[in-house]
């Protein structure tokens, strides 16, 4: 799903919350941010640096793990 030289695109984030059977409200709580900022991650792309774009990467790595 995710490779370190490939940026996340929104699809990836959208596609990763579906996955995890979160609606954005549940999946803004689990970045403690709110959910018009999951709609923004899904609709303009994730913050390429700092701490919520380290965690999405975390979550991308966790769902392809269990695939």
């Amino acid at each position: 799903m995710h490779s370190d030289d490939m940026p996340i695109t929104p699809q990836m984030v959208k596609a990763a919350r579906e996955r995890l059977g979160e609606s954005q409200a549940a999946f803004a709580e689990r970045f403690g941010v709110y959910q018009t900022t999951v709609h923004r991650w899904e609709t303009e792309g994730p913050p390429a640096r700092g701490a919520a774009g380290k965690a999405i990467e975390r979550v991308l790595a966790e769902i392809e793990a269990r695939a």
